[in-house]
């Protein structure tokens, strides 16, 4: 499969980065990518993500709650953000002829919001609701307890603890703010159908005089092995992880990890479904590994829910399917229908203008220079049934935490 034989460009307008990737779409996915998250919070833990919905409650041109949402509704505009441990992202997808406009709402929410403090205390609620949205949902809870025993202090949950969220104030989010949102931290990445020179136009109206701004701290984490087992009310389901330290986001070898994860866990042909799904016909429908590549925290899981009866039943097939991958070279035909399997889901991905942009800014984001869904199909050919054995050795083999959570 060739993907493109566009290249990746990356400039400057001022002092944030500007890409333009084209495509035949009819629509035009822009992000507006800032390389901060909530690893940069301090005590205002939760500051990133309260800023995110704040963006959204009026800009100069689009004043009030709803004034930018209405917006991007009047031109069938779907807008939306996240923020992540090292990165937010707030982007929108227009139709080609709107562009402009488009471009328009999420530059001058960006560049111009408001904040207003009666919306700042308002939007704490929802805020609180989702984070009890989460604590209620059994996988997050266990995910965030596994992960601040795994980390200890060093982690803390992107959305923050109830505690600091009702402490927030304005002034903490505008200091947070006018560090990091900006300057080279920022990256404009435009995936569609419209031109590079028109895309650039409207990019440098808004941002030609961008100032330098303060990089993201740069911390380490430390994976301590070690195991967990919580009950909570209401459930009746079990879950179960098992998680080892991962290769970090730029890692020349982290392809040969993913293929490896995916050999192990990423589909329905994989070893652990195949095993414990299809071959013993276990209760959990559906058991998976995953990856986490975020500064400073790097993780590979393997996760499902099954009947707290077949708890450690899982465990050690988990464990045998574990030996198997580091024990022994898989056959070739497995390797190659992973490799398609992965070819398709990527094809599918650059299929839109929104998947493909997400598939390119991260890694622009985070320094990459080549075509980063190019690299992706290259490397995946490149990689053998050794790698395969090499990588599993070298993650599987190493430090371990396990992490249950059963009905009370």
């Amino acid at each position: 499969m060739k993907f493109s034989t566009n290249q990746i460009n990356v400039n400057k307008i001022g002092n944030v980065r500007f890409l333009h990737y084209p495509n035949q779409s009819y629509l035009t996915n822009i992000k507006i990518m800032t390389g901060v998250g909530s690893s940069a919070e301090d005590s205002n833990k939760g500051m990133a993500h309260i800023l995110e919905h704040m963006f959204f409650k009026g800009s100069s041109k689009r004043p009030g709650a709803t004034g930018i949402s209405r917006a991007a509704n009047d031109i069938g505009a779907k807008m939306n953000a996240y923020t992540s441990y090292d990165h937010t992202a707030y982007y929108i997808s227009v139709l080609n002829e709107v562009f402009e406009e488009g471009f328009d709402i999420l530059a001058d929410m960006y560049i111009n919001p408001l904040f207003p403090e009666e919306e700042f205390s308002k939007e704490l609620n929802p805020i609180l609701s989702e984070l009890r949205e989460r604590e209620d949902d059994p996988e997050s809870f266990l995910m965030e307890r596994t992960f601040e025993k795994c980390f200890g202090k060093e982690y803390h949950p992107i959305i923050g603890y109830e505690e600091t969220i009702r402490s927030a104030t304005v002034e903490m989010m505008h200091g947070f703010k006018n560090r990091f949102y900006g300057g080279e931290n920022c990256l404009i990445s435009i995936v569609g159908g419209i031109s590079q020179d028109t895309a650039r136009k409207y990019a440098e109206s808004f941002f030609q005089n961008s100032k330098k701004m303060e990089e993201s701290p740069k911390k380490e984490a430390h994976f301590q092995e070690g195991s967990l087992e919580l009950s909570k009310p209401g459930i009746r389901e079990a879950y179960y992880n098992l998680l080892f330290p991962s290769l970090p986001a730029k890692h020349p070898d982290r392809f040969k990890q993913d293929m490896m994860s995916y050999l192990l866990g990423g589909n329905d042909s994989a070893l652990l479904f195949e095993r414990i799904r299809e071959e013993l016909g276990m209760s959990c429908y559906g058991i998976y590994t995953w990856m986490m590549r975020n500064q400073p925290f790097h993780i590979m899981g393997i996760s499902c829910g099954i009947s707290v009866n077949e708890l450690e039943q899982v465990h050690q097939e988990v464990e045998q399917q574990i030996h198997r991958i580091c024990d022994s070279i898989l056959s070739q035909d497995r390797l190659e229908r992973a490799k398609a399997s992965l070819r398709t889901s990527i094809a599918a991905r650059a299929e839109t203008s929104s998947g493909l942009n997400s598939m390119i800014a991260l890694p622009v984001l985070r320094g990459e220079t080549e075509n980063p869904v190019e690299k992706m199909l290259i490397e995946l050919e490149k990689i053998t049934l050794e790698d395969i054995l090499e990588s599993a050795r070298q993650t599987l083999s190493g430090p371990v935490f396990r992490s249950v959570l059963i009905p009370e």
